[in-house]
């Protein structure tokens, strides 16, 4: 009975020391783990941007921005969202701004009054309805024709001091397919209440089917050139336009430069993205003198949605006509202006190129407001080049993913041990 007992002592002093063995095994992994964290620690801010700028700060007092190059966008975030600011170790706040243009308002319908003939003209008063405006547009039933809108302004639909705001150009060139134009744009506000149109050729009255109006203070766009340059080609009645660019870098507009000389003519433009149709646009310049009345309007830009392709290709329609004369095709982006407060700094760096970087969250942003063209200076960035302080972020994988060695060292180490404690067992 003695030597029963002592034969389970020494199985149980067996286990325990298995037990033992297993133990001192996880311990020492997670040793090897816990170095192998402590060893991905990086102390430097600037050490996982891959790229630095050197920003120039000519008026330190006072807000600045700076303008985001094609550079930029070939090593950042497609969001821009790993963008960040310093002086120093300091991190400055900033906003991105787009400058898209566009308007601050929208048409609104107003009520067409006293329509009917006058000295054989076709006139009709609006009530406007807001305290301002500087823009109205006509929905015109009528097509090829060409014609003046003469436009006055007074506070009183009965009163006799009407104010002569200017005559206007509109056209409808739908035979030719030219295009039209039937909206007025006033050169400064106007705060008359009532408006007296008269238009001043073939527009009966019956095809003076409503009117909007608008306060639209509108501001232009602005672009900055990139550094493609496309390939021009006639292809049967086509002209092709084609060029290889980064999907980087956001394609917003296409300009024209086309000879002086080419004049009256709308062309369609379809647009290829990688070999994809997937936009259209038109080209078109218009000089005609008809009744002795004068038509000038121009347009040789295609716009687009801030494209994002490898290959693009246009293709001007001709038709039956030459190819136009075309000078000149010069892709661009919309401008990206970054707006900060450079707090009296005359040297900034910019840094960007950390593609896990999370987009950074400022009041400074949330609460800016573009200011007035006299409240901020431009700021300029040098050349884009190498960030000397980057090391480039860790492996940030599962420390078992990155050394699955150890893992099934581990694991072997276990089942032998598992394996000879229970081929004891058995053999006890």
């Amino acid at each position: 009975m003695a030597e029963a007992l002592s034969k389970r002592i020494d199985r149980r002093t067996a286990l325990n020391n298995h037990f033992k063995s297993l133990l001192a095994l996880a311990i020492s992994f997670a040793g090897i783990c816990l170095a192998g964290f402590a060893a991905d620690v990086s102390v430097s801010p600037f050490a996982y941007f891959e790229r630095a700028r050197n920003v120039k700060v000519s008026t330190p007092d006072k807000q600045n921005f700076l303008v985001l190059d094609e550079a930029v966008w070939q090593h950042s975030r497609a969001d821009l969202g790993d963008l960040r600011l310093y002086s120093g170790e300091q991190e400055i706040p900033y906003a991105v701004v787009l400058e898209q243009g566009g308007t601050l308002a929208e048409h609104s319908s107003v009520p067409i009054l006293n329509k009917g003939v006058v000295h054989g003209n076709t006139q009709f008063a609006v009530d406007v309805g807001i305290p301002e405006y500087d823009n109205i547009r006509l929905d015109l039933k009528t097509e090829n024709y060409i014609a003046q809108a003469k436009l006055e302004g007074e506070n009183n639909l009965s009163g006799k001091n009407w104010n002569d705001l200017g005559t206007y150009t509109i056209f409808n060139f739908a035979k030719e397919k030219l295009g039209s134009n039937s909206t007025i744009k006033l050169a400064s506000p106007a705060r008359f209440r009532f408006l007296r149109l008269t238009i001043i050729g073939p527009v009966p009255t019956e095809d003076i089917k409503g009117a909007s109006i608008a306060n639209l203070q509108e501001n232009k766009a602005k672009y900055a050139a990139l550094d493609e340059v496309p390939n021009l080609r006639t292809e049967g009645k086509h002209t092709a336009i084609e060029w290889k660019a980064s999907d980087r870098v956001p394609l917003d507009r296409v300009h024209f430069d086309i000879d002086p000389s080419e004049i009256n003519f709308r062309r369609e433009v379809n647009i290829y993205c990688d070999d994809r149709q997937i936009s259209s646009g038109s080209l078109s310049r218009i000089r005609l003198v008809r009744r002795e009345r004068k038509v000038e309007s121009e347009d040789l830009d295609v716009n687009l949605p801030g494209l994002r392709c490898k290959r693009y290709k246009l293709e001007v329609q001709n038709g039956d006509d030459p190819a136009l004369r075309i000078t000149g095709v010069h892709p661009q982006m919309l401008e990206r202006r970054v707006y900060f407060n450079p707090h009296g700094a005359n040297e900034l760096k910019l840094y960007y190129g950390d593609e896990k970087r999370n987009p950074p969250v400022y009041d400074y942003a949330k609460l800016f407001d573009v200011p007035a063209a006299n409240e901020v200076a431009q700021a300029v960035m040098e050349p884009d080049s190498a960030n000397a302080a980057y090391t480039g972020r860790p492996d940030d994988r599962p420390w078992t993913e990155r050394h699955p060695a150890f893992l099934w060292a581990a694991m072997i180490v276990a089942v032998g041990l598992l394996g000879s404690w229970a081929l004891k067992g058995f053999k006890s």
